[in-house]
């Protein structure tokens, strides 16, 4: 896949066993896109810091490596009912903030039906970016995601929060194999 312009969200498992995946998939996009490429994560534990550590071994200054953690702490203290909202707002803001290209997401039992990974990607197809989901250590072994790995409740109600209106059918299947 081309990158009109090489903005890539890393999202994944927070018990991601595989930190060297993730430096492989970010390897393989900088030779492909070049030195602008630009590495979006949540600062959360698992596949987001093997991206912030790849990040900082590079080098990438802060207009190439855009973090966005979330106080989770002072989340709970602030709105004690409701500080799991946090992540939602949070990967809501890297999409509309950062508008990345493509979203990688790292996880080893993706499950549409909940998690903060699985967010994420909806969020992401839901506004038309790309997700390439690599399930386990190899980082070849990924595939696209589609809409079809979400239940249209679930997909319906992010729609809701994200703007956006009625469904567009999606192909039937949950992974589509990328072609080349």
């Amino acid at each position: 896949m081309e990158l009109a312009e090489p903005r890539v969200l890393v999202c994944g498992s927070r018990r991601w066993p595989w930190p060297a995946t993730v430096a492989a998939v970010l390897d393989r996009l900088t030779r492909r896109h070049g030195d602008g490429l630009v590495v979006i994560e949540g600062a959360a534990a698992g596949a987001d810091q093997a991206a912030h550590r790849w990040c900082d071994e590079q080098g990438l200054g802060v207009d190439r490596h855009r973090c966005h953690p979330v106080d989770w702490q002072a989340e709970r203290r602030a709105r004690p009912d409701q500080w799991r909202l946090a992540g939602p707002e949070r990967n809501t803001r890297m999409l509309l903030q950062e508008r990345p290209r493509l979203i990688v997401a790292f996880h080893d039992h993706f499950d549409g039906k909940s998690g903060g990974t699985s967010d994420m990607c909806l969020r992401g197809l839901l506004k038309n970016v790309p997700v390439w989901l690599v399930p386990g250590e190899d980082p070849g072994s990924g595939r696209w995601l589609r809409l079809g790995a979400f239940p249209q409740p679930r997909a319906d109600r992010v729609r809701r929060e994200l703007g956006i209106g009625p469904a567009v059918p999606d192909a039937p299947g949950l992974f589509d194999v990328p072609s080349g």
